[in-house]
């Protein structure tokens, strides 16, 4: 299946702001006052809001070990650092995307708390390690298993049969600390009854860490959650 064969209203919503912002080349984005480059095949934050919003609304562990999934630009991952998170490894299955965040990195002067690695999901890791934080941005957009990619990029955005989403909830909790946290950003863009269908599937519960409405007309919700593997957390735990 190509994209001449699937359309879906969170999907065209991609597509028209991705050509806005190759369109526009903006090639810096600016978070809580600090500027990051933005190369050329990244997500770019400059046009979807997903990465402000989770960014500024994360719960970062000063003194923390963070697992960024999917980092992107590595804006996420460099504001961990600065957070005050000690350990910091940023993920992504783009070459592309691990150069920008290197740049990032070595832009804001945390090379020395943040390491870029380029693998596909946990992948990256090596054997027995741990994190207090895993954080995935996901690409929350569904279309049907077959699909077809036309751009790489676009898979930053799409998940192909909700595969991705599937294997995150498999293998994440492997990698947590004993009290780890197991975050997740997902968006009303998203298909929210498949989240729900996966997270029970795969015997998780959640609570809401943080939520918020983007900017503009027709705006989206983006929601941070924090999955609980096995029965529910207690009401000490999700406080």
């Amino acid at each position: 299946m190509n994209d001449q064969d699937y359309e879906s209203d969170a999907f065209a919503s991609v597509r028209r702001r991705l050509a806005a912002a190759e369109a526009d080349g903006i090639v810096h984005y600016v978070c809580d006052g600090r500027s990051f480059e933005v190369h050329a095949e990244v997500f770019p934050p400059t046009h979807f809001q997903s990465t402000g919003i989770f960014t500024r609304h994360l719960p970062y562990r000063s003194g923390g070990s963070f697992l960024e999934i999917g980092c992107g630009a590595g804006v996420t991952s460099v504001m961990a650092a600065l957070s005050g998170c000690a350990r910091v490894v940023a993920a992504d299955i783009s070459a592309a995307a691990v150069r920008n965040t290197q740049a990032n990195v070595l832009l804001h002067g945390v090379a020395d708390r943040v390491s870029a690695r380029h693998g596909d999901l946990f992948d990256v890791l090596q054997p027995g390690e741990r994190f207090d934080q895993i954080f995935w941005n996901s690409n929350f957009v569904f279309v049907p298993e077959d699909y077809v990619f036309e751009k790489p990029i676009l898979q930053a955005f799409c998940d192909a049969g909700y595969l991705a989403h599937r294997r995150f909830l498999r293998e994440a909790s492997q990698h947590l600390t004993p009290d780890g946290q197991l975050l997740i950003g997902f968006s009303s863009l998203g298909d929210e009854r498949a989240l729900t269908d996966m997270l029970a599937e795969h015997d998780y519960s959640s609570t809401i860490v943080a939520s918020a409405y983007g900017e503009g007309a027709g705006a989206h919700r983006y929601d941070i959650l924090r999955l609980w593997p096995g029965g529910q957390p207690s009401a000490v735990d999700a406080a």
